[in-house]
């Protein structure tokens, strides 16, 4: 006697359908994934891993003389190359997954249109590989801290707890960026010219954050409108964890991000479910 197993693939997504449950029985996709998208990012490089380092450093040295040295900008008594070092740790990371975001259904089209499996797994495969940017960043910037406080000032007395929070401000970026390009992506399918905006966004919210600037420097009567930037706090976290304070690291300005991420995300996980089902009709 045969036994026939039958899998009912149901198009009709509803809006919050997360189906963790399926997700997890793709474990080995999830796997063969991250592994091809860690080979796929140093294929073929001279430096590999190192132009992370390189843009890290650049970055922040261009900052520094831009900002810290002609432009006069304060940074909260922190040296001004490890203060755009650690905001440029946050602001890289989120730019990458709020790409990894807007591309979610565009550049997965081929496998889209050819298997089928649950389609959040590329966006998320994607943001967890790129975790491997973050640490080689992570590591410069302790490393640069190391060296500062061994030459110029006494070891930081931060509490190590703090340290714990991190994974925590890692995952809410993940939400944050995934869920901000899942709306472009989703809008940008029907309507191509939504998908030229994600650069020019991408440069509106980095200049809406504190990455180059510190929050004492903005006037107090427009301060209230950072509060409603969910990574103004992210990024102040990094600063306060690793350089030992910051001025957004607060429940003032905690509350409303977290609430916003989780806003945000859900917002556009919907419209990916929904848009997911019949993107391949309008590619």
């Amino acid at each position: 006697m045969v036994y026939i197993k039958e899998t009912n693939i149901d198009a009709d997504k509803k809006w919050f359908d997360f189906n963790l449950s399926e997700i997890l029985r793709y474990k080995d996709l999830i796997s063969l994934m991250i592994w091809r998208d860690i080979v796929s990012s140093y294929k073929q490089t001279v430096l590999g891993p190192l132009w992370l380092v390189i843009q890290a450093l650049m970055g922040s040295a261009v900052f520094t003389i831009i900002f810290g040295n002609i432009a006069g900008l304060s940074t909260d008594g922190h040296p001004a190359f490890l203060f755009y070092l650690c905001g440029n740790l946050g602001w890289q990371y989120f730019g990458k997954t709020f790409g990894i975001g807007c591309n979610a259904l565009q550049s997965n089209l081929g496998i889209f249109s050819k298997v089928y499996f649950p389609r959040l797994i590329p966006p998320f495969t994607s943001s967890i590989s790129a975790l491997l940017d973050f640490a080689i960043q992570f590591a410069v910037l302790l490393l640069a801290i190391l060296i500062y406080n061994y030459n110029y000032a006494p070891p930081s007395t931060l509490p190590l707890y703090s340290a714990l929070f991190l994974p925590l401000l890692i995952f809410q970026t993940i939400l944050l960026g995934l869920g901000t390009g899942f709306i472009i992506s989703s809008l940008s399918i029907k309507y191509r010219d939504i998908g030229r905006l994600g650069g020019l966004i991408s440069q509106f919210i980095m200049y809406a954050s504190p990455v180059i600037y510190p929050l004492s420097e903005i006037p107090n009567k427009y301060q209230h409108f950072l509060v409603y930037n969910p990574l103004t706090f992210i990024i102040e976290s990094y600063r306060h964890i690793l350089l030992g304070n910051s001025s957004g690291c607060t429940w003032e300005y905690a509350t409303p991000s977290i609430m916003l991420t989780v806003i945000i995300f859900l917002l556009g996980t919907a419209f990916y479910n929904k848009t997911q089902k019949n993107f391949v009709d309008y590619a």
